[in-house]
């Protein structure tokens, strides 16, 4: 078991980065039974207190060992020790966040509406934003597939106001729009959250998507940070019967 962290250690200290010797020694206190499984890690400001780092250089410490699948992490409770030893885990393969909409290639966005907006309560939840944010709303029907023609989903798009500044935009959008905010502001985006829900469509949007009303759909729901910091969301509503997602996880195997 030494041999197995000292082989993680070895990894982590490859790269110069303080926030790695911060993950190197947690790990290793992990070990040590300091904080036990089940016990909580200290907090993020103790940590940034204690080993002088910022807040983000204490979360990136943190989500190394949760990758490892040592702790987990829950809003309101903390950090807390799952194991000690890391776990082979299951991966999703995916190389960029442009694999999550890899079904929108060969189709097309048939723009409705293009707005600023101020988050309302509902949509700052959506958001994760503060009611009355300023938010660029773009709303539209994708369509492709065989008959060309055939409307596949009904798409919001919100683009926080910071990076809302676009090119102008055409009747069709042919690409993500995230990818537009990364080229405009010269940022990349860090991670990529999404969210499938199961919902049954209403009228006004049966009507377009032509299905029955109260037939079965989807909802994905796609957040995309720069950091911490939510930039832009995405949702499209799906008839069930023209959407299909498949996925791919590679096992990745503990040293030793």
């Amino acid at each position: 078991m030494q041999d197995e962290i000292e082989a993680y250690s070895t990894a982590l200290a490859t790269t110069a980065p303080r926030h790695l010797d911060l993950a190197r020694t947690l790990m290793q206190d992990i070990h040590n039974g300091h904080p036990a499984v089940g016990e909580l890690l200290p907090t993020e400001a103790e940590l940034c207190e204690k080993w002088n780092l910022s807040r983000y250089a204490v979360r990136q410490a943190v989500q190394k060992l949760c990758s490892l699948g040592l702790v987990t992490r829950q809003a309101g409770v903390g950090t807390r020790v799952v194991s000690d030893r890391p776990q082979s885990r299951f991966l999703q393969v995916m190389d960029s966040p442009a694999d999550l909409v890899g079904y929108a290639k060969g189709t097309t966005l048939r723009k409705s509406a293009y707005e600023r907006i101020e988050a309302d309560e509902t949509q700052a939840a959506l958001l994760r934003c503060a009611p009355g944010a300023s938010w660029l709303h773009i709303a539209g029907t994708r369509y492709g597939g065989a008959p060309a023609d055939e409307a596949i989903a009904l798409v919001d798009i919100y683009v926080d106001g910071a990076f809302s500044e676009l090119p102008p935009l055409g009747e069709t959008l042919a690409v993500p729009v995230y990818t537009m905010v990364e080229k405009q502001y010269g940022i990349k985006v860090t991670r990529v959250e999404q969210e499938v829900q199961g919902l049954l469509i209403e009228r006004t949007q049966a009507d377009v998507l032509q299905v029955p009303e109260k037939s079965a759909g989807l909802r994905i729901i796609r957040t995309y940070f720069l950091r911490d910091k939510v930039i832009a969301v995405t949702t499209g509503v799906h008839p069930a019967s023209r959407f299909s997602y498949s996925t791919t996880y590679q096992l990745t195997q503990t040293v030793g």
